[in-house]
């Protein structure tokens, strides 16, 4: 077979490979091979082609022939280097694909291939330096673009990564795994935006990629948009229902985003998958308990343990059911076993300072407070809690600016109003509208609105936007334009919630505004209400014993009728039911009281109507609620019983309060102990009364 016709037969059998026909180039080179044994592109391309039908040894073999004729022979090398790649000899691959580059310097793909494989020892340094010689030899390869970049962002040079993909995408806006780099190139930088937006690029290519999804749904959650999030997670596990981890994902953000019956069922899905996952185990757990299955709760909780007795979320998740099933000191005993195996775990300091507050342990709960903060300063609802410690210890300064984290906490803070406009710093108002707005419960509003006056000092116009219960009695406020939450809001330009008010105006223990009183009722209400207790000369007393039954601390504040009212009927008294919402077991104690007990509360349309009874009454005697802020704000006495340390603002072991002048304090000397309370109240008032017949 004559040299032009060898040659021949080796270009054809190269067009069979190229085509994808690798049998029938592999038969040319064997004919080839017959006649000219030693023909070394024969044995290459023969070579090449055992090697991609998984045919290694006789690759190996056919390569150690070419390298018995020629040892340097570059196309060999790098067919070498590539064999060893694929193995995961990546140290042989790097010195083939060497041994290759003393013939081939030139070669761009060839520094490339050299880049790839020393970037998968870690070696990155050498693998940008070969990138970038395969770039300045052929700027238009594309993937040593893209590898440069990807080295780049191993090394943790984000910035010059970034540029590297965007540059690949001005080049090839289709590259594959380019937006999806770029997007994670971006999330490590904390542009989560910027990070969502390169994802969803990705996924104009791949709809269908469940980890791109996942990718995208990670960067919707740490931006807190939970229901986007979900929603990418819910895809992505429909997509690959296998996928465990997406949905270990789709539960923990279900959880978040408060749809706890489906976390629990995604969680349950999980764990039946992957029984030994101790952190799903130990989150159904958390999920039960906020749904008030306790037992469960406890169940999941114990089976984390089970397989992690150490794992303190668990551990942290069994104390707070402890709590909720008012087992005190086996609450804090179990935190700070959590604590104990994770040093570090803030959320663990964080929940034992609530329970050491809970249990009366005021001063070390603040010290471990303090701890929580320092492991994990961007912990909202810890700091929210810290702002509580503080506060109720009289520091007013660091207090009021932690409590600025309650924005941030979505438990606390959904539902209630948010604005795009900037927030008010207490500059100058000059023309400027301001739009002041109502957080949380009816109490908190009443405390706040002392501040109007001092916010009408710096000019403007200012709108208070307010629960509708209170709109009719704040509209009596002068230089405010009242107006209900659900009604139209009129154009402003800066916005502020009412509880910060004391943040911007450095409030501290010693400038309190507490001129009282800082509302009236309305005059004509006010009449009526006099008309119609009379002119009786024993002491009016009105009394509330519950409040909101949805509010988190109720079980902590809150008591029965039973054990309020029967120990405060006594001679020169008439009680006044002030509580508008009885709970059913209250009713057989009114009806049994009979006349001892006056109920206003038919009587009671809003806060209009309430405020106008309370001025007509002698005294109110509330626990902490908001018609103890009513009266306080209306500079009317008032009693008030307080749980031992559960709210910031009336501070530790005082019997005054210094925000309402015409209040006293009746509060528990240890936890949930509520007879000591009542029987000093109970005799205060017959005193009261006594001089009163006096």
């Amino acid at each position: 077979m004559g040299k032009a016709a060898v040659e021949r037969i080796v270009l054809l059998a190269v067009e069979h490979f190229e085509a994808g026909r690798p049998d029938e180039a592999d038969a040319l080179c064997a004919e080839v091979l017959k006649t000219q044994p030693d023909h070394v592109p024969a044995l290459h391309l023969s070579a090449v082609v055992a090697f991609v039908t998984d045919r290694a040894a006789a690759g190996a073999a056919l390569l150690n022939r070419v390298f018995n004729i020629d040892p340097d022979h570059a196309p060999a090398l790098i067919t070498l280097g590539d064999a060893l790649a694929v193995k995961g000899e990546r140290e042989g691959a790097v010195a083939a694909f060497q041994r290759a580059l003393v013939r081939r310097p030139h070669d761009a793909g060839l520094h490339n291939k050299l880049g790839v494989a020393l970037g998968e020892l870690s070696r990155f340094d050498e693998a940008e330096a070969a990138y970038r010689r395969a770039i300045a030899l052929d700027a238009h390869l594309t993937r040593a673009c893209f590898n440069l970049a990807v080295v780049l962002a191993e090394q943790g040079r984000l910035s010059e990564a970034e540029e590297a993909y965007r540059a690949v995408i001005a080049r090839e806006p289709a590259y594959p795994g380019t937006w999806l780099n770029l997007g994670n190139v971006l999330a490590d930088q904390k542009r989560l935006a910027e990070a969502a937006a390169a994802y969803r690029r990705a996924l104009e290519a791949d709809p269908d990629d469940p980890a791109l999804l996942c990718n995208l749904g990670a960067a919707l959650y740490r931006q807190g948009l939970l229901d986007d999030a979900i929603v990418q997670y819910r895809r992505a596990t429909r997509l690959a229902p296998d996928n465990l981890a997406a949905l270990r994902l789709l539960g923990l953000v279900l959880h978040e985003a408060g749809h706890l019956h489906e976390a629990v069922e995604i969680y349950r899905q999980t764990s039946a998958r992957d029984p030994a996952d101790h952190v799903i185990a130990s989150n159904l757990g958390a999920s039960l308990c906020e749904l008030g299955a306790l037992d469960d709760a406890t169940a999941a909780c114990e089976r984390a343990l089970a397989q992690k007795p150490d794992h303190a979320p668990a551990l942290t998740n069994l104390g707070i059911i402890f709590e909720k099933q008012d087992r005190v000191d086996d609450a804090v005993a179990m935190h700070r076993r959590a604590v104990a195996a994770d040093p570090a775990y803030g959320k663990g300091h964080a929940n034992l300072a609530v329970a050491l507050r809970n249990a009366g342990e005021i001063d070390e709960a603040l010290a471990v407070s303090h701890r929580a903060i320092a492991l994990d300063p961007d912990q909202a609802l810890a700091q929210y809690n810290h702002a509580h410690f503080l506060l109720m210890n009289g520091e007013f300064a660091d207090g009021f600016e932690a409590y600025q984290w309650r924005r941030k906490c979505k438990t606390l803070s959904d539902g209630d109003p948010t604005f795009s406009e900037p927030e008010w710093q207490g500059e100058p108002l000059e023309d400027r509208t301001l739009l002041l707005f109502a957080e949380y419960g009816l109490g908190d509003a009443l405390h706040f609105v002392r501040y109007l006056p001092m916010v009408a000092e710096k000019g403007g116009s200012i709108i208070l936007q307010v629960q509708p219960a209170l709109a009719s009695l704040l509209r009596t406020l002068p230089d405010v334009t009242v107006i209900a939450r659900g009604e139209p809001v009129p154009p402003f330009d800066l916005q502020l919630p009412l509880m910060s008010l004391p943040r911007v105006f450095g409030t501290t223990l010693d400038t309190i505004p507490a001129d009282v009183p800082y509302l009236t009722p309305d005059p004509a209400k006010l009449t009526r209400w006099r008309v119609a207790l009379g002119d009786a000369t024993t002491l009016k007393v009105g009394v509330v014993w519950a409040g909101n039954a949805r509010h988190k601390g109720d079980r902590q504040r809150s008591l029965s009728a039973e054990a309020v009212l029967p120990r405060l009927v006594m001679p020169g008294v008439q009680l006044y039911s002030l509580q508008k919402e009885p709970r059913p077991e209250d009713g057989p104690v009114l009806a049994a009281l009979g006349n001892d007990v006056v109920d206003l509360a038919p009587a009671l349309g809003d806060f209009a109507d309430t405020a106008a009874a309370v001025v007509a009454l002698d005294l109110v005697i509330a626990v902490d609620t908001s018609v103890a802020h009513l009266a306080g704000a209306l500079g009317r006495p008032v009693w008030v019983l307080l749980p031992y340390a559960l709210d910031w603002r009336w501070l530790r072991d005082r019997e005054d309060s210094p925000w309402y002048p015409t209040m006293r304090l009746f509060r528990q000397r240890r936890p949930r102990e509520w007879d000591d309370p009542l029987m000093r109240l109970s005799a205060a008032l017959a005193v009261l009364a006594a001089k009163r017949a006096g």
